[in-house]
C-alpha cells in the first residue's frame, strides 16, 4: 500500500514538474512574423536595393525590439495592392501603413494603434480650382478634372466623393507618388491627392536627380487628417494563432516607444511633423 501512495506522488511530482518547464520551452521558441509594407510611399514606406525602408519601418522595427525574443519580426516591401489582396486572402498576416477604414476594408482588422498622424492634401497645376469642382462653383461644367491617387489608397473625403458621383471628378489610379507627380507635371490630370509629406518628397527628390521644375504645381486644399497604422488580416480561414498575443505586446511596444526620445528621432530624421487637430473640408 506504502508502494503504491510513494508511486502516486512521485508520478504527480513528476507532473508538477513538467508542466511547470512548458511555458519555459513554449517562451524559448521564437515566432517569425512577416509584415507587408507599401513599396511606393517615400519618406513613410518604400523599396530600396530590394529592402524595405522608410519612417514606418523604421518605428515598426525599433517597436519589434520589445517583442524579442518571442517574436522576429521581418518586413517585406510589397505593391500596395498586391499587399491588400494578400491580406483579403489570409496570405499576409499584416501590413504597413494603411488608414483606418473599417466598412471599405472588412478583411483588416484590427487595426494597430496609432502610429503617426498624415495629412492628406491636394497638389494641383496653378490654374485648376479644385474647390470650385468640390463645391460647385463651376457653371455650367466645361469638363470634369482628373484627379490622381496611388493605386488602392482610399483618400477621397465625402465631398471628393460626391464630385466623383456627379462626374465633376474623374479618378485616375497610378501606380506610384512619383508616377503621378510626372502626370501632373504633364497636364495628363488636373490635381493629385496624397500625403503632403510624401508628394513633398518625391517632388524634391525628383528636381535634384532631373532637374525639372515644378514651379507650375501648388499645394492646394487640405483633404483629411489621417492616422496609420498596423493591419492586420481578418480573413476567417488564416493560420496565426499567435495573432490575438502579436497584436496585444505589438501595441504596448509601439506606446512604449512613442513615450521614448527614439520616436521622435526617427521623426525628425525625416523631417516630418506631426499635423495638429484640424477640421475637415
Amino acid at each position: 500500500m506504502n508502494k503504491l501512495i510513494n508511486h502516486n506522488i512521485n508520478f504527480l511530482i513528476q507532473l508538477v514538474f513538467l508542466f511547470a518547464f512548458i511555458p519555459n520551452a513554449y517562451s524559448a521558441i521564437t515566432q517569425e512574423v512577416t509584415i507587408l509594407a507599401d513599396d511606393s510611399y517615400p519618406p513613410y514606406s518604400y523599396i530600396e536595393n530590394g529592402k524595405a525602408k522608410g519612417l514606418y519601418v523604421d518605428i515598426v522595427k525599433e517597436a519589434s525590439k520589445f517583442l524579442a525574443p518571442q517574436f522576429k519580426i521581418n518586413i517585406i516591401a510589397s505593391p500596395w495592392k498586391r499587399a491588400l489582396s494578400e491580406i483579403k486572402k489570409g496570405s499576409a498576416f499584416a501590413l504597413i501603413p494603411p488608414y483606418k477604414h473599417i466598412k471599405e476594408r472588412p478583411y483588416i482588422w484590427p487595426y494597430s494603434v496609432q502610429i503617426i498622424k498624415e495629412e492628406v492634401v491636394a497638389f494641383c497645376n496653378k490654374n485648376v480650382k479644385l474647390s470650385d469642382h468640390i463645391n460647385k462653383v463651376t457653371s455650367p461644367l466645361e469638363h470634369p478634372l482628373f484627379i490622381g491617387i496611388n493605386a488602392g489608397y482610399l483618400v477621397l473625403n465625402e465631398n471628393l466623393k460626391q464630385a466623383k458621383e456627379e462626374d465633376r471628378i474623374v479618378i485616375s489610379e497610378n501606380k506610384s507618388t512619383q508616377a503621378n507627380i510626372m502626370k501632373l507635371y504633364t497636364k495628363r490630370i488636373d490635381c493629385y491627392i496624397n500625403d503632403k509629406y510624401s508628394i513633398n518628397y518625391e517632388l524634391s527628390k525628383m528636381k535634384k536627380e532631373r532637374a525639372i521644375n515644378f514651379d507650375n504645381i501648388k499645394q492646394g486644399l487640405l483633404i483629411m487628417v489621417k492616422t496609420g497604422h498596423i493591419g492586420y488580416t481578418n480573413a476567417p480561414m488564416h493560420s496565426y494563432p499567435f495573432k490575438e498575443d502579436f497584436v496585444f505586446r505589438m501595441d504596448e511596444a509601439l506606446l512604449r516607444l512613442k513615450s521614448t526620445n527614439q520616436y521622435q528621432k526617427i521623426m525628425n530624421s525625416y523631417n516630418v511633423q506631426q499635423p495638429g487637430e484640424m477640421s475637415l473640408p
